[in-house]
């Protein structure tokens, strides 16, 4: 039986609470209620093992497990509003507060997440209301907006979804409407989630193709090239066998391709960083690994061709993969918490050439920022994302400084004699301005 995990504030979780008790979904529901988004790491950990899907009652919540979990191996979603329902709630306010302009309304649930429900579609520059425009999205920036928008006199009022925030919206006496999502929502959304893991259940898995690259000696010998080559296809089968994970493996030149029906959410994502780790620790080979998801052999091999190039730029034993239908690259895998950045970036990489930065480099850079805005960074702890020398990562790090995209914060003093070691954070509005 389909198992969901519902993650939820209080409020909300008793109007879920009210949908679920009217319809029989067939499926198992467990609850799990937070007051700050922090908890949602420690409820995923003991969800994720149990669960067939994690439903969130909305975007705040959903979006920090995506920015902050790393690894996710369970399918996500949430409670969402249609076009429809947006346009329902604006035509009611506009019965309601006939005195109150559109324009002067902030609705802090109309964000980038859900492209501000296309509502630019229906209406005019000069009618739109306020909306979310950060992409980093949790209850301080929610805070900070609306403060901004009610200090400057451009709102009357605010429609929230944030249930937990409604205390904060009190102390700062901004009036606000609370939305909560009405049942037939809730119960359409948790429809849908069902439907769509019956489907996978029922369909074929997905591809997963993964690739690895031997790297070469300089002035190998063809024989020492054979061995290699030989080594590698042995210790693919040791870890096959070891791991009993189901895979077949064809050589070309220096490359294996590795093809699988897979799913991505329970077992391969910590599987390749197992045979990461594996081939790794055997200490005698140098290679490259690249891995990509997709519904067919064909679209998987594209995507993993271009993670192994993202891995050869990285230049170490290591890995990364791209999946989804926007070719997100996550990694480097070895590390324990990786990064998740796409190419499709115009800004960033318009301003990695306009600036003499490589575009891999600067990436991943945005990466660190959407995954932790508030991170503290040196050249040390840069080297190890980038793995370039710390004093490439000081040349950058100063180059973001004289942007003012970073500014630099009281060292870290060394003990004994060392140097203090210099320490920099990011200046979020300005770095939101120029990447995103």
């Amino acid at each position: 039986m389909i198992t969901i995990s519902i993650v939820s504030p209080q409020k909300s979780m008793d109007a879920i609470d009210r949908a679920i008790a009217q319809k029989d979904f067939g499926c198992i529901f467990h609850k799990y209620v937070y007051d700050r988004l922090e908890e949602i790491e420690s409820i995923y950990e003991q969800c994720k093992d149990s669960s067939d899907v994690i439903f969130f009652s909305g975007e705040l919540g959903y979006s920090y497990m995506l920015t902050h979990v790393d690894n996710i191996q369970v399918p996500c979603t949430l409670i969402s509003y249609e076009e429809k329902h947006i346009l329902s709630i604006l035509l009611n306010f506009v019965l309601r507060y006939p005195h109150i302009p559109l324009n002067r309304v902030y609705i802090d649930f109309l964000t980038p997440v859900n492209d501000f429900m296309n509502l630019k579609k229906y209406l005019g520059s000069d009618f739109m209301p306020y909306v979310f425009e950060n992409p980093v999205y949790n209850y301080n920036t929610l805070k900070e907006r609306a403060e901004e928008l009610w200090n400057s006199g451009k709102i009357d009022i605010m429609l929230t979804r944030t249930t937990n925030q409604l205390d904060v919206l009190n102390r700062l006496k901004i009036p606000y409407i609370h939305i909560l999502p009405s049942e037939e929502m809730i119960r359409d959304s948790i429809k849908s989630a069902v439907n769509a893991i019956r489907l996978k259940q029922k369909n074929q898995s997905s591809k997963l193709v993964i690739l690895i690259k031997l790297i070469y000696p300089e002035h190998i010998t063809s024989m020492d090239r054979e061995y290699l080559e030989i080594t590698l296809h042995k210790y693919l089968l040791d870890f096959r066998k070891e791991f009993q994970y189901e895979f077949a493996i064809h050589s070309v030149s220096n490359r294996y391709e590795l093809d699988m029906d897979s799913d991505l959410y329970r077992d391969s994502f910590e599987r390749i960083q197992d045979m990461i780790a594996y081939l790794d620790q055997k200490g005698d080979l140098e290679f490259r690994l690249g891995a990509g998801f997709g519904k067919s052999i064909g679209e998987s091999h594209y995507q993993a061709e271009r993670a192994l190039q993202e891995a050869i730029k990285y230049g170490k034993n290591d890995g990364f993969i791209i999946h989804g239908e926007d070719n997100i690259l996550t990694g480097p895998l070895s590390l324990t918490r990786t990064l998740n950045y796409s190419y499709s970036n115009t800004k960033a990489l318009a301003y990695s050439q306009e600036n003499g930065i490589n575009e891999s480099n600067l990436l991943k850079i945005v990466g660190l920022f959407q995954m932790d805005e508030n991170s503290v960074i040196t050249a040390a702890s840069l080297s190890q994302w980038l793995n370039i020398t710390s004093r490439s990562c000081n040349r950058i790090l100063q180059q973001l400084l004289d942007s003012k995209l970073i500014e630099e914060i009281e060292s870290q003093k060394q003990e004994g004699k060392g140097r203090p070691t210099r320490q920099y954070r990011f200046i979020r509005q300005k770095f939101i301005q120029t990447f995103f």
